[in-house]
């Protein structure tokens, strides 16, 4: 470079270039990597190593958040070799660390990472998944089983094999019933799966105790099975023509306290299935505000198949109002996300709305060739999802248990020949282990009863301070005694409590109640405290107690989940519920519910 060239380059470019150049390097020491994902139309960073890391030091549960993350926002957007190029870094680390843990983590992630574009991929796929299912199982490799089982169900749902899916659904159920939350932290999603499945082919007799089964608070960032389920029943709900108990599961979803990853979606999505329940009861102006509320967060993340719901709800309210300029755009708008969605179903609903808009518009021909489109798109979406593959994969699985039974008795058979004696010695002491427990399970279960019988009693008493609470010859001379301002307060809070079941409100606080009755919050608890000796919470907590004992009592309550009933009655989360349970009735609500006395019992359980 000649002097002169080098006078022409400022002092204030050398500076920059070479902290570029150092900015570069050290980007790259630190292992930051970045990946421009489509659907989200952004750059994501990230750093794999330092997840891998975690994972290794802290184990699963810790690192779940990050690793799931990870694998949602970057790793099944890589290209192949960039998939691949993460798998030798994993494998690596779990070498150097020494971590088992880890190395079966990249097994499972090479099994999912196999193609299926063809019968053939597929089946290969399917072969591989049960292999690791068997290996996880032989090496008590929980956690990997049940994600694996998971995967394989997939599998099976993607490529349409429905009556495979059903079968892998029974196998997945029975074996987290043999597993316990602590190992299996994504059961919630698991039952929303199963439940989901069968709302898709409209079994909801058996897709709603699924999806019960899921509610409860996120454990974890990425536990969305809670606010899906929500929103799935309130959709159930709305579809009966139920549209309270559809907007309650709703607004359960929306006021949530769940901090999960997407939150914003999936309030979206509440706000627009109560849109949905506005449009069912025919109130089309009280539908709109949260159609559109709902359709601002869903276009903020790019969500076109929801969004294509959402427009095609809002059309419908336009046309019925009677403003077809509105309808139109709205029609186009559907269309749009359809196409860049794939939201095909759509089209059931979105081609009668058409025909309806056509006709309104004097459009006779268009109108009629709509209505002729709705009929041949529902003739195929029945015939593409008929029951049958369900009833398929019940007699498949009817099948597979016959011959496993089958080969059981051959083997018990066999067995016992060879080891006769041995065997008739320790079927003596189980028998006599049994009569042991039958006699001590008898002991524990009469008491068990007895105290349920004991709850269920006081379930039903008024509590003798609010009957007493207009009485006017307390005596003065405790200072610690109610006196005529305190009675006064605690008549107005028990009529509430009574007539209008104030204490089922999740949000139900002190000042919320003081503020209610007008009047200074501590007159109110000071009230409370010297009329029944508890405290505000203790006071509410116990009619809430009562009011879970009479639902449990019930026949069909059983239906219900504990945390459903946890919510019913006021409380906003399982571990208060169960807290104040045990701490009333000296029982757990599974206990409760498992010993509960009905009528018809009374009189043989007094015998």
């Amino acid at each position: 470079m000649s002097a002169n060239t080098f006078r022409g380059i400022s002092l204030k470019k050398i500076f920059l270039l070479l902290f570029i150049f150092l900015l570069a390097g050290t980007t790259k020491g630190n292992g930051r990597d970045s990946l421009f994902v489509t659907q989200y139309n952004q750059t994501i960073y990230y750093n794999s190593d330092t997840i891998f890391s975690n994972y290794v030091e802290k184990g699963f549960e810790k690192a779940i958040d990050d690793l799931y993350e990870y694998y949602e926002d970057v790793f099944f957007h890589l290209s192949d070799e960039g998939k691949k190029t993460e798998l030798a870094k994993m494998r690596d680390m779990a070498k150097t660390m020494k971590s088992k843990s880890l190395e079966n983590e990249v097994v499972l992630l090479e099994n999912l990472c196999l193609p299926e574009n063809n019968e053939e991929q597929i089946l290969h796929k399917a072969e591989k998944l049960k292999s690791l299912i068997k290996e996880s199982a032989r090496n008590s490799n929980l956690l990997i089983e049940i994600r694996s089982m998971e995967a394989l169900f997939d599998l099976h749902w993607r490529s349409m094999n429905y009556a495979k899916a059903f079968h892998q659904i029974h196998l997945l159920e029975k074996r987290l019933q043999d597993i316990s939350d602590d190992v299996c932290m994504c059961r919630g999603q698991v039952y929303f799966r199963i439940g989901e499945a069968y709302y898709f082919f409209r079994d909801y007799e058996k897709a709603i105790p699924y999806l019960r089964k899921a509610i409860g608070p996120a454990q974890h960032y990425c536990d969305r099975a809670n606010l899906n389920a929500l929103n799935l029943i309130g959709s159930y709900f709305n579809l009966k023509g139920e549209s309270d108990s559809a907007q309650y599961y709703f607004r359960q979803a929306y006021n949530s306290y769940d901090k999960v990853k997407s939150r914003s979606v999936f309030d979206a999505m509440s706000l627009s299935n109560l849109g949905h329940t506005f449009v069912k009861k025919g109130d089309y102006d009280e539908a709109i505000p949260y159609y559109r509320a709902g359709l601002a967060y869903i276009l903020i993340n790019s969500d076109y198949e929801r969004a294509s719901d959402v427009t095609l709800g809002l059309a419908n309210c336009y046309l019925a109002k009677g403003d077809t300029r509105k309808t139109k755009q709205l029609i186009d708008s559907t269309l749009l996300f359809i196409n860049r969605s794939g939201n095909v179903n759509l089209n059931r609903a979105l081609y009668p709305l058409m025909s309806k808009y056509y006709a309104k518009t004097g459009n006779i021909r268009q109108a009629e060739a709509f209505l002729d489109s709705a009929v041949i798109v529902n003739e195929r979406y029945l015939e593409k999802y008929n029951n049958l593959h369900v009833l398929r994969a019940e007699q498949e699985v009817f099948e597979a248990e016959s011959a496993a039974k089958d080969d059981e008795l051959k083997y018990q058979q066999e067995k016992f020949n060879d080891r006769l004696i041995y065997g008739g010695v320790i079927i003596s002491l189980i028998f006599t282990a049994f009569v042991v427990m039958v006699i001590l399970y008898r002991r524990n279960k009469k008491a068990y009863r007895a105290l349920v019988q004991k709850n269920q009693i006081w379930a039903e008493t008024e509590a003798v301070y609010a009957a007493n609470a207009g009485n006017s010859n307390t005596s003065k001379e405790n200072s610690n005694e109610p006196d005529e301002e305190d009675k006064k307060l605690m008549q107005q809070v028990y009529e509430l409590i009574k007539q209008e079941k104030i204490f089922k409100d999740l949000d139900l606080t002190l000042d919320s109640l003081s503020k209610r009755m007008n009047v200074n919050r501590n007159y109110l608890s000071k009230a409370i405290n010297k009329t029944t000796g508890k405290n505000f919470n203790a006071y509410i907590n116990e009619y809430r107690i009562k009011e879970a004992i009479k639902i449990m009592s019930g026949e069909k309550s059983n239906l219900l989940s504990i945390d459903a009933i946890a919510l019913e009655v006021g409380f906003g989360n399982r571990t208060s519920f169960y807290q104040s349970f045990k701490k009333i009735t000296g029982l757990s609500p599974s206990d409760f519910r498992n010993n509960k006395v009905n009528k018809k019992e009374d009189t043989d359980f007094d015998e």
